[in-house]
């Protein structure tokens, strides 16, 4: 592949898991990666060895690329916008893959020149080796040839894309968040019910994945409602009782359970709803 024919020269600031993970993609995809800065420079050293970029600390080492991608947390974007945009780089598209946060948080950049967007992948990042973006969804906002270049890049990974607006990103990320950390949440309280039980806990994540597996399978395929089972949806008030009983041994776990029961009853098909509703909201 011809790198950098037709594609824009991209640098990172900030080299976690996310950073690293599309640095790692897009130098595959034949970009070139120009810089990757970070606060102390460590991190930045290590990941700018695997996509041939230079490497340095924020604000000692010039940014040459034509997009500016940030990818430090939530917090720092705005304080990073204002020391970059300190340092008198040319105008450019400058991006942010905050879920939570619009692009006006990098206000300090727009007012130098740069066109700005926040494109954010649903997807999750953790350390070790990236995961496929195709198929993924973009979430794009902000100016136009900041999301037209964005646009471009996510459609170079093989992912898709939608637009949103800036007031409705808190509510999409909590979305995001809902597919992914608190579904391991839940799924951790799940497994610390497992082990109470007295599942082997070598055995236990063997356990929980083929069930995890095909509901997971059945909710893409067919929705909610036709994916729910169990007591609930059989309205068997006495099990109900006997698992709230049970959980008295698990305080936190309960919490867990009534919270879902509660939404599940509410929300998907339930036999003997006000029954079982009264018993979930006994003290």
């Amino acid at each position: 592949m011809l790198r950098g024919v037709n594609k824009p020269s991209i640098a990172f600031v900030g080299a976690g898991a996310l950073a690293s993970a599309l640095a790692v993609l897009l130098h595959t995809r034949g970009y070139t990666i120009t810089e990757v800065v970070s606060r102390t420079g460590v991190s930045a050293r290590r990941l700018a060895r695997r996509v041939a970029a230079k490497s340095g600390k924020l604000g000692a080492l010039p940014i040459t690329a034509d997009v500016l991608w940030l990818a430090v947390p939530d917090a720092e974007i705005a304080t990073c916008a204002k020391e970059l945009a300190e340092l008198g780089a040319r105008p450019r598209v400058a991006l942010h893959s905050s879920g939570a946060l619009p692009s006006s948080v990098l206000e300090a950049l727009a007012a130098c020149g740069d066109s700005v967007a926040s494109a954010h992948p649903m997807m999750t990042f953790v350390a070790g080796e990236p995961p496929s973006l195709d198929g993924v969804w973009w979430a794009l906002e902000g100016e136009g040839k900041a999301v037209r270049a964005a646009r471009a890049i996510a459609k170079d990974l093989g992912s898709s894309i939608f637009e949103i607006k800036a007031e409705e990103k808190a509510l999409y990320h909590a979305f995001g968040a809902m597919l992914s950390p608190m579904l391991v949440s839940e799924l951790t309280a799940a497994g610390a019910l497992g082990l109470a039980a007295g599942v082997p806990k070598a055995h236990l994540q063997s356990v929980m994945q083929p069930i995890v597996e095909r509901t997971l399978a059945n909710f893409f395929a067919n929705g909610g409602a036709a994916a729910f089972s169990g007591p609930l949806r059989r309205g068997d008030v006495e099990t109900i009782k006997r698992h709230i009983s049970a959980l008295k041994k698990t305080p936190a776990e309960r919490e867990v359970y009534r919270a879902l029961a509660k939404y599940a009853g509410n929300a998907l098909p339930t036999q003997k709803k006000q029954a079982i509703m009264r018993l979930l909201n006994e003290k």
